[in-house]
């Protein structure tokens, strides 16, 4: 699907992972030394069973990092539209170009921000269930940044 923020493969793995900090100041119990290292052993663990695609129990990561792609919540339908997109700049200009026409033309309004990151929000009951989402914004500011950008166009005189 193009467009789509997550890639086929799913989202790049790094280890250490950004926010082991945030992550150990979260745990409860011991120094935080020890919830340092509590934290990057798991996520070391983590990050082995999936770049090597190891299977534990009725775990693969191959078939979660599928399901992670086809659960990505990056379209958001009520009474409009509102998506995350993954673009050139060419298709970026196009589509900027394409909805100032329709606006002038009195047939949509919208809002748009521009951003080089994405942050992806999990729910994950259990990884070995299909059921898991994974909702995407912009990493700084997303859906809000653009609903801002709307209303202030919607605001200004015509």
């Amino acid at each position: 699907d193009q467009g789509r923020p997550v890639p086929p493969g799913g989202p790049p793995l790094r280890w250490p992972p950004a926010g082991v900090e945030f992550e150990a100041r979260a745990q409860r119990g011991g120094s935080l030394f020890k919830r340092r290292i509590s934290v990057l052993a798991n996520t070391l663990f983590a990050y082995c069973i999936m770049r090597f695609g190891i299977k534990v129990g009725r775990f693969v990561p191959k078939v979660y990092v599928q399901q992670v792609v086809e659960n990505s919540d990056f379209r958001k339908y009520d009474d409009c539209l509102r998506m995350v997109l993954d673009c050139t700049s060419e298709l970026d200009q196009t589509l900027s170009e394409r909805l100032t026409a329709a606006a002038s033309a009195g047939v949509a309004k919208f809002g748009l921000h521009r951003q080089d990151a994405a942050m992806m929000t999990c729910f994950t009951p259990s990884a070995m269930r299909s059921d898991h989402v994974h909702f995407i914004d912009g990493a700084r500011g997303g859906y809000a940044s653009a609903a801002t950008a709307m209303k202030a166009t919607l605001a200004a005189p015509s």
